[in-house]
């Protein structure tokens, strides 16, 4: 029995140092251009440009979707794109950020349909995993759904990182990068857009749409929209825009976006532009349905611009004499 429970206890002490050090390796070395990083730069951004400010929030749609800087000028107020991944959990996202905001900003949120079904809000083992890593990382903010995420994806996140990052670094080392897309940290811009995939062919592969499935998370909605309350209440405007997808999604969702409406009306909020006027043909997108490419991300600025431009009652005379 002592034997066993030697054995038992070496072991749990191996594999303890082992992954421990796997854990320094990965933080010191093989994700220091991680995608994911790029979250703290973004909390990092809105705590520490001044207001008024417009911040944008949601998935990897508004990420790869919008022209910062354009924006900006257009309306005359600093832009930040806060915008990163669906799988990192919006509700993680918006509790993480929501301190951040200052009255008189003005906060676009733009969430993936997802979102509002079944867990995806709690976000997906793959990227909710990386969490520890962050500098900023909040466990508190977590509930029961999203430690389950978190942890099971932190040991399986560790583990690819360390295989996938010494394959990377090694590749790099002998051959520069090619004509092929990489999540990156490095790929994004000072205002939060990621850029890198702009100048690279697309690489939709005609899957501009998936059904989105599960029941409607009731209980996310309401943790949501009583957040949106309390900004609203601390003096933060909120516009809720729909998300940047593919024409082919909201046609094949149809059914589930206009329950998310309705509740949203019952809530008393409501979008600010239709879910059709922000979704585009496949040949403006970039690899997902969420993704436009460069072009479509010149088309999708203009058409938030005039949007924004609308709800914030834009004077175009005022900033043109800025």
């Amino acid at each position: 029995m002592k034997t066993l429970f030697g054995n038992i206890l070496s072991f749990a002490v191996f594999f303890s140092c082992a992954f421990g050090l796997l854990v320094w390796l990965n933080a010191s070395f093989l994700a220091t251009d991680h995608y994911n990083n790029e979250f703290t730069v973004k909390g990092n951004l809105i705590r520490q440009t001044p207001s008024p400010k417009v911040v944008f929030i949601g998935g990897s749609n508004v990420a790869f979707g919008i022209d910062s800087q354009t924006i900006s000028d257009s309306i005359g107020l600093p832009v930040i794109n806060a915008g990163l991944l669906a799988g990192m959990g919006l509700r993680y996202t918006m509790d993480r950020y929501e301190s951040y905001f200052k009255c008189g900003d003005v906060l676009i949120l733009m969430p993936e349909y997802d979102h509002f079904y079944g867990d995806v809000t709690y976000g997906n083992p793959e990227t909710a995993g990386y969490l520890p890593y962050l500098s900023d990382f909040a466990p508190s903010l977590l509930n029961l759904k999203q430690w389950n995420v978190v942890v099971t994806g932190f040991f399986k996140t560790t583990l690819q990182i360390s295989v996938k990052g010494l394959y990377y670094k090694l590749l790099h080392s002998f051959r520069k990068e090619g004509n092929v897309f990489e999540y990156k940290m490095s790929g994004f811009n000072r205002l939060g857009d990621e850029v890198s995939h702009r100048s690279l062919p697309p690489n939709i592969n005609n899957t501009g749409a998936y059904t989105v499935s599960g029941k409607f998370n009731a209980g996310y909605a309401r943790h949501l929209f009583n957040q949106v309350r309390r900004l609203q209440h601390h003096g933060v405007q909120v516009i809720w825009l729909p998300p940047v997808t593919s024409r082919a999604n909201v046609t094949l969702n149809r059914k589930q976006i206009t329950l998310i409406i309705e509740r949203m009306k019952t809530a008393g909020f409501t979008y600010a532009a239709r879910p059709d006027s922000l979704a585009y043909p496949d040949s403006l997108l970039y690899n997902t349905v969420y993704h436009l490419n460069k072009q479509g991300v010149e088309v999708n600025t203009q058409r938030v611009v005039r949007i924004l431009r609308h709800c914030l009652g834009v004077n175009r005379k005022r900033i043109a004499n800025k």
